[in-house]
């Protein structure tokens, strides 16, 4: 059922003719829709100029045809829509707009023209996503740099406290992470679990956001709550050490964390030879104890890392 159609509450007591105008309303209202979205315009001002269907034609989710043409990027459609009296700021039933779905795709010509005609910039989905947010997660680094200059806040985020800039690092945005900064975001600014944008690059192995994070001043001891693990702890995990060679210039805690590890008891764990020889070089202790009272050469050896084991233990000394 289409929202703008003429309904009745029992279809039973409708006669075969208002059953024919039900359904013809109904296919016009689809059709509607399918042109916003294939960018037919002609098709758009003509079902509009008949009249019996609206341009706000909803479908059961509550998507009207201009989030359609937004999402699809086609302009004219939009502008039609517009002209008509579509309602700029109406929401899906998962709360995002047009200017949401505009940005979600990286149709900043839409996003312009909508912002112009009185869309509001801060509108927020269920989740708590803006039209900023969504650009800073895929990378739609003119969207965001619009956006930011019309007062959109870079501080609104989701319910569990993702932040813009924190997508921006997880998913290697370093522009925007720097532009969100200029704006006023909190580098430091973490998720409920703790985990910070840093902590969420060092994660994906994104260099240039690691570098972009660190240049403003990002904490390079940041701990995610639930086990106390800092960025440097992850990238070792993971193998980047091109991010760990770049995270031991900020001097960061080598030690036991929480989670009853070092970082050079992950780099061993897990075979990372490099990263083992880089953490040494910067001081690492060879000689510290996990949580079951295992150094790191103990924990490589039993891994099968014999090269790696060897290399901790010329280190320990004559103490393994």
């Amino acid at each position: 059922m289409y929202r703008d159609c003429i309904l009745w509450a029992d279809n039973k007591s409708m006669d075969d003719a208002e059953m024919a105008e039900m359904e013809a309303l109904e296919a016009m209202a689809a059709l509607l829709q399918a042109s916003a979205y294939s960018g037919n315009a002609d098709n758009i001002r003509e079902i509009l100029e008949r009249g019996t269907v609206g341009p706000d034609a909803a479908d059961s989710e509550l998507t009207t045809p201009l989030m359609l043409a937004s999402l699809a990027g086609h302009i004219e459609c939009v502008k039609i829509l517009v002209e008509f009296g579509a309602y700029i700021n109406s929401k899906r039933s998962s709360g995002s707009c047009a200017l949401f779905l505009a940005a979600q795709t990286g149709h900043l010509e839409i996003v312009k023209f909508l912002s112009e005609v009185g869309a509001l910039i801060d509108s927020q989905c269920r989740t708590g996503a803006t039209a900023l947010f969504i650009a800073s997660q895929n990378g739609y680094l003119e969207i965001v740099k619009y956006l930011s200059s019309k007062g959109s806040s870079c501080r609104l985020g989701l319910r569990d406290k993702t932040t813009p800039i924190f997508v921006a690092a997880q998913n290697g945005h370093d522009a925007i992470i720097r532009h969100l900064a200029c704006c006023g975001a909190d580098v430091n600014a973490r998720r409920q679990d703790g985990s910070s944008p840093l902590w969420m690059a060092c994660q994906m192995g994104h260099f240039s956001a690691v570098q972009a994070l660190l240049d403003l001043g990002a904490d390079v001891d940041s701990q995610r709550l639930i086990d106390g693990v800092t960025p440097i702890f992850k990238a070792a995990s993971k193998g980047f050490k091109h991010i760990v060679d770049l995270l031991l210039k900020k001097k960061p805690d080598l030690g036991v964390q929480q989670s009853g590890y070092s970082p050079l008891h992950t780099a061993a764990y897990f075979g990372h030879f490099g990263i083992v020889q880089a953490l040494l070089e910067s001081g690492a202790n060879p000689n510290l104890l996990d949580k079951d009272g295992l150094t790191a050469a103990q924990l490589s050896a039993r891994r099968g890392f014999d090269s790696i084991s060897r290399l901790l233990a010329i280190r320990q000394g004559p103490a393994y």
